[in-house]
């Protein structure tokens, strides 16, 4: 596994981290790192909307501008053995860059992006879209994506930090080899390109602008990935609890009492689900993800391992018929229990108490809605509606954090 946090340094080069205390932030005048998202994965065919012709560059680094078809029209994008076709046109070569004649003059089947976009051959014929885009313009598309229209600015500025330093740590760590570094989902993060755009979410981007949060001793700080939830349900969790991950200080527990208690899933409703359903979900669960409860039989019983001092669930274990143990993770339970399963009967987030029903189990005494780790954007909003500065709710969310300006 990764180490969780990389420092600023090796995230771009030449980028500085200066602290934010005691001294004032500084900030340096560099272009945005660029991120890449893979909006479409292993698609047979892309649409293609241009309100302008595109400059188009094959690898081997040939311009080619030519694509049948006038601005303002639609055409298929489809990969063949030594190139693509465009339309009625083609293109030799494997992937292709799609750099528009200006902002938002290509839209993906329908959608604009900010940056430049990358074909990228996969197996069977299929290609990857990538978009290749500063994390500024990025970030313009994800904070409405992520919060209520409603909500308040500061919490908004205050997700723009987070979502900054989320987007850049995975850019960092992305593995050996791999041509891009986020998912347009929930995955990382939602990502809803120009379209996902709002007045707010751009005030709240060029406000924070190179903000990100950090850990470490002054001068040596180091980004983390800064993950975030909807709602903690009154405790958030341990990365280690939530993930498996190693914990460091701003991802540990915090007990916020009722911050979030505005928030609709800071309790929800016991859901009961049968022995046999809940058996055939974990098989299903465990096969894809190659964990040992593919070896379970029925399930039995599932019982919390231990908690945390304010009482949240710390692990599970699931026991089958003949007594064999499994152990898991919170968000492992809560992905299993939820796989292949009908509305109404998922489970919000893994702070529960399961209870034997006898032919099924039930998953009382709900909180919270997410994975329960680092930051809470119901307790972000809350602190928003009181008063509390951006800086600030950032820091709250991530405790021995602090925010500092990268670029």
């Amino acid at each position: 596994m990764k180490t969780l946090w990389v420092r600023i340094a090796v995230l771009v080069s030449a980028l500085t981290a200066v602290s934010c205390s005691p001294r004032p932030v500084q900030r340096v005048d560099r272009v945005a790192p660029v991120v890449r998202v893979r909006l479409l994965a292993g698609v047979d065919q892309a649409t293609l909307t241009l309100d302008a012709t595109p400059v188009l560059i094959s690898d081997d680094g040939q311009k080619r501008r030519r694509i049948s078809g006038a601005a303002g029209q639609s055409v298929v994008v489809t990969r063949r053995d030594e190139g693509w076709n465009i339309g009625s046109g083609e293109v030799q070569g494997g992937a292709l860059e799609i750099q528009p004649a200006d902002v938002g003059t290509v839209r993906i089947n329908g959608i604009a992006y900010r940056g430049s976009f990358r074909l990228v051959p996969a197996a069977g014929g299929r290609f990857d879209v990538v978009n290749d885009v500063d994390v500024e313009s990025y970030l313009m598309g994800v904070l409405a994506r992520e919060l209520l229209p409603d909500w308040k600015p500061e919490a908004y500025k205050a997700q723009a930090m987070i979502a900054r330093t989320y987007a850049l740590y995975e850019a960092a760590n992305v593995p050996t080899g791999r041509h891009w570094d986020l998912h347009p989902d929930e995955r990382s993060q939602v990502y809803g390109g120009m379209k996902g755009e709002t007045a707010k979410a751009i005030d709240a981007v060029n406000a924070t602008r190179g903000e990100v949060v950090v850990w470490g001793p002054p001068g040596r700080e180091k980004i983390f990935k800064t993950y975030f939830s909807s709602c903690c349900g009154g405790v958030s969790a341990d990365a280690a609890d939530a993930f498996g991950e190693p914990n460091i200080p701003p991802l540990t527990s915090v007990d916020r009492g009722t911050t979030c208690a505005i928030s609709s899933r800071y309790n929800w409703p016991a859901v009961t689900v049968s022995k046999a359903e809940l058996s055939r979900r974990f098989k299903l669960w465990a096969i894809k993800q190659n964990h040992g409860l593919a070896g379970a039989g029925d399930v039995a019983r599932i019982e919390v391992a231990a908690t945390n001092a304010a009482g949240r669930p710390r692990g599970f274990v699931v026991i089958d018929g003949d007594g064999k143990r499994f152990n898991l993770v919170g968000e492992q339970l809560r992905w299993a229990i939820n796989t292949d399963a009908k509305p109404g009967t998922t489970v919000f987030s893994n702070y529960f108490r399961p209870a034997d029903a006898g032919d099924a189990i039930t998953f009382a005494d709900g909180h919270g809605f997410g994975h329960g780790v680092g930051a809470c954007q119901w307790c972000m909003q809350a602190k928003a509606l009181a008063g509390r500065p951006a800086r600030q709710i950032a820091l709250d969310a991530y405790p021995q954090a602090d925010v500092v300006t990268a670029y």
